[in-house]
């Protein structure tokens, strides 16, 4: 296996830039998954190089990324991604402004490309890594709606709709789920003391939010799913009667780095010992 180095501040060696891989479909040995960043700069490079030190060349942002996508943000990103030869896929959150991020077009390859690094996973975007299946479901509700500004603090285009739902649930199994909002059927610790204070009805929209997800994940069934949203670092097990699925929710800007991202080898992105009875990577799809 080839090896790469470091000078002592963690620049990247000549041998390490020319061999790294320059597209996210491009098959990696390891991934960084990332949760909310909510568009904190120095947070997002310090996260970055974190992965890079962890041998990742791809990392999966799970959504809050990039807020109102400005080029300051998005230009210093794209100068760390490119000085640790790493490349990012993110899927939308809920507090996105989609005003602005759906201004960039789909390019031929389904994903939208924000910067040479930096690309949209856009909802129901799937992919195959070796022989991992892999499906972006992004969107969630706000359930500080009642308190933003329509079109400069919050956008209505930050749910999944019924019929997309249908949708992509109609692509059929997949091995790996990267979510913004987390399934019905899961209980994300710390969530019932967030919510105190919120409408019910807000509350309830919340929750057919993640209904509507769970739809899906019925149907795709994978065998991992992580998520964002919540600024929790927890895992649990969704059990479906038909299928297990390994949750892991992830924390949030300011949280410790090790809250707010894992790093994974390729092989363990859609296998993991708790879905009992999981298939090897790719065999559902087969």
């Amino acid at each position: 296996m080839e090896q790469f180095t470091q000078s002592r501040f963690g620049r990247l060696s000549s041998r390490r830039r020319k061999s790294a891989a320059s597209s996210f479909l491009t098959v990696p040995e390891r991934v960084a998954i990332a949760g909310d960043w909510h568009a904190d700069t120095d947070y997002a490079v310090a996260a970055i190089a974190h992965a890079d030190r962890r041998d990742a060349s791809t990392l999966i942002h799970l959504g809050d990324f990039g807020y109102d996508f400005t080029d300051e943000y998005l230009d210093a990103l794209e100068r760390t991604l490119c000085d640790h030869a790493m490349v990012l896929g993110f899927v939308d959150g809920n507090h996105e402004n989609f005003d602005r991020l759906l201004t960039w077009p789909v390019a031929d390859d389904g994903m939208r490309h924000l910067r040479e690094h930096i690309v949209h996973l856009p909802r129901g975007f799937r992919w195959c890594w070796g022989q991992t299946d892999c499906v972006a479901v992004g969107g969630a509700y706000s359930l500080d709606r009642i308190l933003r500004i329509p079109g400069r603090s919050w956008w209505p285009q930050e749910t999944l709709t019924p019929e997309l739902a249908r949708t992509i649930a109609a692509g059929g199994p997949a091995d790996a789920m990267f979510c913004h909002d987390c399934p019905s059927g899961v209980v994300v610790p710390g969530a019932e003391h967030d919510r105190i204070g919120f409408p019910p009805e807000e509350l309830q929209r919340s929750e057919l939010h993640r209904a509507l997800l769970r739809s899906i994940v019925d149907v795709v069934r994978p065998v991992r799913l992580w998520h964002g949203h919540f600024h929790q670092r927890y895992r649990a097990v969704l059990d479906g009667g038909h299928y297990r699925t390994v949750i892991d929710g992830l924390g949030k800007n300011g949280d410790p780095i090790d809250n707010n991202m894992v790093v994974v080898n390729l092989a363990d992105l859609g296998f993991h010992h708790f879905s009992a009875g999981a298939p090897t990577p790719g065999a559902r799809s087969a």
